[in-house]
């Protein structure tokens, strides 16, 4: 019997804290920003503390914050392996203009410097890559792996894209994916493997990927790894004054008409029986 256990912020920010539980198996999607750490190791270690993949969709350190802090400060939690595609050091570098190239260089060396440290090989996935765990109950397709010819919004458009799937149930992790990445998704792979029954909400629910991609999706269930003042856009006049797309979001998904629940962040932990979803 597989679980989804879609963990809340201890801090009320951006994050994208997911844990796909499978038998004996555990695998683990991004994890947020350093400060959830310590949240996220207690959780783990309440499920045996062994980690059999940990997937980071892209180079942002509010979801590979924490797996790197979690390399470097629990030794602890076993992980046999981190897969992910990161594009060049130089496109990282000079692709995030609210960053330094220093800031980014230290991400960058203390992400690798942990891995290697504790002897966790890192997989580099590749486009169509099937990965099976728990027996072949788990299964993790890779979709999209970086373009960096996509130079608009790139670090965000550089998410990997893959879809799990468990106890006849499937789930389609997006990452921080934006209107670009989400055509190059639908432009290269079949409308069967989109399709799927849980969607991770691109880029917490804002400024990701179109409504047509979503559509395309046709998803029952939202993953909505959002916090309370991104939800409802909060700005300087209160409800949706803010600068985000959230609200605009929640609108195109209620026009599908096909979902049946949202599950967001700003819930709490929220653990999703995905046999009896």
């Amino acid at each position: 019997m597989a679980k989804l256990h879609f963990l809340k912020s201890v801090t009320d920010t951006i994050n994208t804290p997911f844990i796909l539980e499978s038998g004996e198996t555990l695998v683990v999607v991004d994890g947020g920003f350093p400060s959830e750490t310590p949240y996220l190791y207690e959780y783990l270690k309440g499920l045996g503390g062994h980690v059999t993949a940990w997937f980071v969709t892209h180079f942002h350190d509010d979801h590979m914050g924490a797996l790197w802090f979690m390399m470097k400060d629990h030794p602890d939690i076993r992980i046999d392996g981190v897969y992910c595609h990161l594009p060049s050091d130089d496109f990282l570098i000079n692709g995030e203009p609210k960053q330094d190239e220093w800031t980014t260089r230290q991400l960058l060396d203390g992400f690798h410097g942990a891995m290697a440290e504790r002897g966790i090989p890192k997989v580099t996935v590749q486009k169509d890559d099937l990965y099976s765990f728990d027996g072949g109950n788990l299964t993790v397709r890779i979709l999209r792996t970086p373009d960096e010819s996509i130079t608009g919004n790139p670090i965000n458009n550089s998410s990997i894209v893959f879809r799990a799937e468990a106890d006849g149930k499937s789930i389609l992790f997006l990452g921080d994916l934006g209107v670009e990445g989400g055509d190059q998704l639908l432009a290269t792979n079949p409308p069967e493997r989109i399709r799927s029954d849980f969607v991770q909400m691109a880029h917490h629910g804002q400024g990701g990927v179109s409504k047509e991609c979503y559509a395309a999706i046709r998803p029952t269930y939202c993953l909505w790894p959002t916090p309370s003042w991104l939800w409802d856009n909060m700005g300087p006049g209160g409800y949706d004054t803010g600068i985000f797309g959230t609200v605009v979001t929640r609108g195109w998904i209620s026009s599908l008409r096909c979902v049946k629940r949202h599950y967001v962040m700003i819930h709490g932990t929220q653990v999703i029986d995905l046999a009896e979803a």
